[in-house]
């Protein structure tokens, strides 16, 4: 089986091709750049941007899977030359899979609406995926030689966190399976803020641009932890959500009064308080929610997974309590990518679970 797959739900254009269960290419067209002005994604720049990148990626993706081709996607202006190209080279796809939600619904719509007319055009079955499952598949994207391998036993507590989402999932089963049991549950999550937006803006407020979290964790490298007091969000509570609103609001009022010298002077020691106060939220309720389901693996993914530190701490907490623990093997595998979509949307396929194109609609708020 031949999967083309699709992700547009925030700022990264995105295109992958699988044989089954294996990547052949995996194209990111990032957006970063177009909002360091701006301090955050800005939904008409992500919708332009991604109309003028969607067909350019897909076909970037498409001719590394036939020739290997080193071509960056968007190198080159899309026209009617690479219209007929793109005849030519989706022939062999057999399944067209395509991020529905959640994300910005602006962002959405373009990868959507291109699955959906692709789908019809060729006449490709198509199978809409959720988002966070990407992620959570990210942790057994393999490469086109297979490798590398990796075995789940179940059931499964995957923590998920980026600038969009921070969840604690109990994952059941992945694999097309007989099982009765409900394939996914949400046990906790953030009742505000996501992790990685909290990060992000902490860094706003620092004066250090966007994206933030990857400036915070090289600062914070070099800092000092607990020049300021931050509170421990829901510390009393046994309960498995996370709120990081609070921390925010505290960071903000402890510095809005300091001057920018002192700010400047203080920067890697805030970074690495601020970021302290993150990771041990994240993993307080992580830790919590092991102890209340008594998992038999651990995973974790999401773009803050890309932080080494919480990489770190993470394996520390997996070797304490004597469990596997699988995290995403490449950078790029951490942040929005469309080969976990891929992944998730083969093993819907081989549940039939498909969409259909003429009905399939984004879902910005989509619950997995």
């Amino acid at each position: 089986m031949i999967i083309l797959a699709i992700e547009t739900s925030c700022d990264d254009t995105c295109a992958a091709v699988l044989e089954n269960d294996r990547v052949l290419a995996n194209v990111i067209s990032s957006q970063v750049d177009l909002y360091k002005e701006w301090g955050g994604v800005v939904p008409d720049i992500a919708k332009r941007a991604h109309h003028a990148r969607i067909l350019p990626v897909i076909i970037t993706a498409l001719k590394r899977t036939k020739s290997l081709s080193p071509a960056k996607a968007g190198a080159s202006p899309f026209d009617e030359r690479e219209k007929i190209k793109l005849d030519e080279l989706i022939k062999f796809v057999d399944v067209i899979a395509v991020t529905q939600g959640p994300g910005l619904a602006i962002a959405l719509s373009v990868g959507v609406n291109t699955a959906k007319e692709l789908a019809i055009k060729y006449k490709k079955k198509l199978v809409a995926v959720n988002h966070i499952e990407g992620h959570i598949m990210s942790n057994l994207v393999k490469n086109r030689m297979g490798k590398p391998e990796r075995k789940i036993e179940y059931p499964a507590l995957v923590l998920t966190v980026s600038g969009g989402h921070t969840k604690i999932v109990k994952v059941e089963w992945i694999q097309r399976s007989t099982h009765t049991k409900k394939q996914y549950e949400v046990v906790g999550e953030t009742l505000d803020d996501a992790g990685g937006e909290a990060l992000d803006k902490a860094a706003k407020l620092l004066g250090l641009g966007y994206p933030g979290g990857p400036v915070i964790e090289r600062l914070a490298e070099k800092g000092e932890k607990g020049i300021i007091r931050l509170p421990q969000p829901m510390a009393d509570k046994k309960i498995l959500d996370l709120s990081f609103s609070g921390l925010k609001t505290s960071f903000f009022y402890q510095i809005k009064d300091w001057p920018k010298e002192k700010i400047n002077k203080n920067l890697n020691n805030l970074a690495a308080t601020f970021q302290e106060a993150v990771l041990e939220h994240l993993l307080r309720k992580y830790r919590l929610a092991i102890e209340k389901y008594q998992p038999k693996t651990l995973m974790a993914a999401g773009g803050v997974l890309a932080n080494l530190t919480l990489r770190k701490q993470l394996r520390k907490l997996a070797r304490e309590i004597k469990l596997p623990i699988l995290m995403p093997v490449k950078k790029e595998l951490n942040t929005d990518n469309a080969a976990m979509i891929g992944l998730a949307g083969y093993y819907k396929a081989l549940r039939g679970e498909w969409a259909d194109p003429k009905t399939l609609d984004r879902d910005p708020r989509m619950e997995i």
